[in-house]
């Protein structure tokens, strides 16, 4: 049979186009996504900003007093001596007169002193404010190749409702939920912007794009030369200087002591900005703690309180082993580790927290401990990592020193600590609550020792941030009790002395 020539361009037609279909659907399934492996967000600094309400405040004065009601912070449970703060006006425009104060001493639930006297009288419709922030690095592991003309995406929170201007001006940010709260930019730019991973040179300048309050910020680092293949390890550095990214305030509503977790999503994108492959790791704010003798992150971690008699248990062995009397206990809360007035020296006093923490990380979590001192006498400076004479001479500052157990421990070894008149100080040892996630134990050594170790000196000491909890799969409900020991000699100085520890958790998704 004759086919005429029309008929048999219409078929030649058809099969041309049922072609083309079958290879654009095809090469649509190939851009389906994956899981990126291993992504995760490091913070640097994992402590809560702080955003009250201002009450009162005049000029000439120091005091200062806050709204408890319906604002982030309601309180002073988060605000500690020596934090540096700012108040702005209702809208947010920076910091009244340009000036910044520092935090001397909390009077009570709302009230606080300075350290100097206001400049301006402050706007009772503004906030009082002490800034969060610290270098973000985000790092995993890519699937598929990220091509030239590709890229990589970070999308960060923004608190929705707030214009660009607000959510990149410093000052931090909050919602009525997490959901709808986020970190504030701070004016980071491509130069504070670093990444290692598929030959550094072949990434162009990130561009970074401001939320505006109903978008969130956005980081694009686009792939200019060379395909990043599958299986590279890729670590993005945001802030490699100042400015930082500015942590959240808590939510309205926010429980203090349960840290508040944000989705951080991760993708990579090929020529077309499809999605080649994606993550959401997870950012975890918290409060600190003030050690006055105070604590700084699913992933979840709750800093729970201890009473003085769960400690003492009745004189027989409780969490934290024997406590000889119940008044040689302490009761703490959520964000303190307050022993009070010392009326005995060469006395051991006890105190502890229980740290909780549930992750349905795959590759399990880690909860570090720090201080940002020794325990300094009106907040003065402990300069280095020992004394420079006696018990608690510092140089020029004046301090109860971290215990070196009985003559033989450190922040990374642990020792025996019997004798509270030759080895004062404050120390701290792990007990198991639910798991076996701590390192190591008070009670390890068998008989009557209680072995314990220092506190990390980080800022002042240059030491590391220790472990104390870990695992290397999903948990839920692992805990531990914090068993702090302190003492000091009779001839300790009299004066007010404290320090701030901080729990850090990072789990791996």
């Amino acid at each position: 049979m004759r086919i005429s020539r029309r008929v048999l361009f219409v078929l030649l037609v058809a099969v041309f186009l049922a072609a083309f279909v079958f290879l654009s659907d095809s090469l649509t399934r190939k851009a389906d996504a994956a899981s990126l492996s291993g992504a995760k967000v490091t913070l640097a600094n994992s402590r809560l900003s702080y955003k009250a309400g201002v009450a009162t405040g005049s000029s000439g004065s120091s005091v200062v007093t806050i709204d408890n009601s319906s604002q982030p912070d309601i309180n002073t449970g988060h605000l500690f001596p020596g934090d540096v703060l700012c108040f702005t006006d209702a809208g947010q425009n920076g910091c009244i007169g340009s000036k910044s104060y520092t935090v001397a001493s909390v009077i009570d639930g709302t009230t606080f002193n300075l350290t100097s006297t206001l400049t301006n009288n402050l706007d009772t419709s503004g906030y009082a404010v002490a800034t969060q922030s610290g270098q973000w690095t985000v790092s995993f592991t890519t699937v598929a190749a990220v091509p030239v003309g590709g890229s990589i995406l970070i999308t960060i929170p923004e608190a929705d409702g707030v214009s660009a201007v607000q959510s990149n001006n410093g000052i931090p940010d909050s919602g009525s939920s997490v959901a709808l709260s986020g970190f504030d930019l701070n004016s980071l730019a491509a130069g504070g912007i670093s990444i290692t991973g598929c030959t550094p040179a072949n990434w162009s300048t990130p561009v970074v794009t401001v939320g505006d309050g109903t978008t969130n910020h956005t980081i694009s680092i686009p792939r200019v030369t060379a395909d990043c293949t599958g299986g590279t390890a890729i670590v993005v550095t945001l802030g490699t200087g100042t400015p930082y990214i500015v942590n959240p305030a808590p939510y309205i509503g926010h429980t203090q002591g349960i840290s508040d977790v944000y989705g951080v999503t991760v993708q990579t994108k090929d020529a077309g900005d499809n999605v080649v492959d994606s993550a959401i790791p997870r950012a975890a704010a918290v409060e600190a703690v003030l050690i006055s003798a105070s604590v700084d992150e699913s992933l979840s971690l709750t800093v729970d309180f201890v009473t003085a008699a769960t400690l003492y248990n009745g004189g027989v062995e409780g969490v934290c082993g024997t406590v000889p009397a119940l008044s040689d206990a302490r009761t703490t809360t959520v964000t303190s580790v307050p022993w009070g007035t010392i009326t005995q020296p060469n006395h051991f006093l006890y105190a502890a927290q229980k740290l909780t923490v549930s992750t349905n990380a795959a590759t399990g979590y880690v909860v570090t401990f720090e201080e940002n001192d020794q325990m300094g006498r009106n907040g003065n400076t402990c300069t280095g990592t020992s004394p420079s004479a006696g018990d608690y001479t510092f140089g020029a500052g004046t301090c109860i020193r971290d215990t070196t157990c009985n003559g033989s421990c450190s922040e990374s070894v642990m020792g025996d600590w019997q004798n509270a008149t030759s080895y004062p100080g404050l120390g701290y040892s792990l007990a198991s609550a639910s798991g076996t996630d701590a390192p190591f134990f008070y009670n390890q050594g068998g008989g009557s020792t209680w072995y314990a170790k220092q506190l990390a000196d980080k800022t002042q000491g240059g030491e590391t941030a220790q472990t104390i909890m870990s695992n290397g799969a999903p948990v839920s409900g692992s805990a531990v009790y914090v068993c702090y020991k302190f003492t000091i000699p009779g001839t300790q100085p009299a004066g007010y002395y404290y320090n701030i520890g901080k729990y850090t958790t990072t789990s791996t998704f």
